[in-house]
């Protein structure tokens, strides 16, 4: 197995600190939880029907968070870049097979962890209770604001979201993948891309 190296202990600290302020003690409590996963591009992290039971930060690379309907239509429910964390939390609490699939957009270094140990770590350190509990609210925010971007929205402003929140991201992936996002049709997402290209 892979040992952290520099840049993973770098990605880490940056990826906790963003979430809540963390002493350099009781990061390493979380820290020594970890292992090193490589990925390919093309290879899932979470499968769907799996019971999901660990969660990752990118250190490197992209991973893609997605369903797949009965008819095969793949739905796009979020990408996440370099230090940001990934894990089907729905799923980790509710301890039922997955509806996601997580798979790696390119080639992909993730620090793993097991959710069952964090949650141990958060019940008997004060420091990750509050991490935890930082985390779960900034979930809760970036939820609402996907709803909103697809209740309130037409495809354009989500098409202007989209770039705000993953600067460079469509570069990486496959315009399908955002269309999906979006909620569009390729073909619309490619009009509304040709528009943007004009002006």
């Amino acid at each position: 197995m892979a040992k952290l190296d520099v840049d993973d202990r770098g990605a880490y600290a940056a990826a906790m600190r963003a979430i809540a302020p963390i002493e350099d003690g009781d990061l390493a409590l979380g820290m020594a939880r970890l292992r090193v996963r490589e990925l390919a591009a093309g290879d899932l992290f979470l499968r769907a029907g799996q019971l999901a039971k660990d969660v990752a930060i990118v250190v490197r690379g992209l991973l893609r968070e997605h369903f797949v309907l009965d008819d095969g239509t793949e739905r796009t429910k979020a990408f996440i870049v370099e230090r940001e964390s990934s894990g089907s939390l729905a799923d980790l609490i509710s301890g039922r097979p997955s509806r996601a699939f997580i798979v790696a957009e390119e080639p992909t270094r993730l620090l793993v962890a097991s959710y069952a140990e964090l949650r141990e770590l958060s019940a008997t350190s004060p420091a990750w209770a509050a991490l935890g509990r930082a985390a779960l609210e900034r979930l809760v925010i970036s939820k609402a604001e996907r709803e909103w971007e697809l209740l309130a929205l037409d495809a354009e402003q989500r098409y202007a979201a989209f770039r705000a929140r993953y600067p460079g991201l469509e570069a990486r992936t496959l315009g399908r993948h955002v269309a999906s996002y979006l909620g569009i049709t390729p073909a619309h997402f490619s009009r509304l891309r040709a528009r943007r290209v004009k002006r």
